[in-house]
């Protein structure tokens, strides 16, 4: 049995554009795939780098069938890395265009987690929060290095200086995959930081926890908004269906 999904993205309060894109598709085999891609800013393209990264996902994905999820998700981000490239090749305005890229696949109570640059995915299970992912950025690799509190970090006017996207190595090596077991009720969210800066994981975690997924979607990007609306803001939720066994 799938679970259900919900996927919302807004401008925000600031920005003149949106760049982030967002992705929810049923695929076969009872697979589902979510994506969330933020459009690097400063980088010119940001939002064609989004979209044309999402399109790659999503017609990579179209007809597929994979017995290897990890592997799957190593081919679709390759994918979508080629094809800015290659969009940025036709069109030289658009050569140093990138974005975030942060997907996840799930079937049958288990997920596999993917992820470039500094967006995120969560796991709501059990009364507790756990960060699937690591951020690619310049502050993230000097919090793991001891150099920056996390408080620190979360000051630091590099916070938004990513280290890796899609878009800026042509040779994508390294794409870490983890696998997420998902327990009846867990709730997985993806998201880009245009959420989790205005926000605390406290109050995302509040948020979540009960009630329609559209409504939390929706709930989440006004709560954003309402501490300001710094960035564009996107998820996308998935939630584990609780199995009810009747006689």
């Amino acid at each position: 049995m799938s679970g259900s999904v919900a996927a919302l993205t807004d401008r925000g309060l600031r920005r003149q554009t949106n760049q982030d894109a967002v992705l929810v598709q049923e695929l076969a085999g009872g697979w589902t795939l979510l994506a969330v891609a933020d459009g690097v800013g400063g980088s010119f393209g940001g939002e064609i780098a989004s979209e044309v990264t999402i399109n790659a996902l999503r017609e990579t994905f179209a007809n597929a069938t994979f017995d290897d999820p990890a592997a799957a998700l190593r081919t679709a981000y390759r994918a979508a890395n080629r094809a800015v490239f290659e969009r940025g090749d036709n069109e030289p305005a658009l050569n140093e265009m990138a974005t975030t890229l942060v997907a996840a696949l799930v079937r049958e109570g288990s997920a596999w987690v993917a992820n470039l640059g500094d967006s995120r995915a969560y796991l709501f299970a059990d009364g507790a929060t756990t960060q699937l992912t690591d951020d690619d950025s310049v502050v993230a690799q000097q919090v793991r290095a001891g150099l920056l509190t996390q408080e620190q970090a979360e000051r630091s006017p590099y916070q938004n200086v990513i280290t890796r996207s899609i878009g800026v190595e042509r040779d994508l090596e390294q794409i870490t995959v983890t696998p997420v077991t998902l327990n009846p009720g867990a709730l997985l969210l993806l998201c880009s930081d245009g959420l989790f800066r205005p926000l605390t994981i406290p109050e995302i975690a509040m948020l979540v926890r009960q009630g329609d997924l559209d409504a939390i979607a929706r709930e989440l990007i006004d709560r954003a908004n309402a501490n300001g609306g710094p960035d564009n803001i996107t998820v996308a939720l998935y939630r584990q269906p609780i199995d009810t066994i009747t006689e």
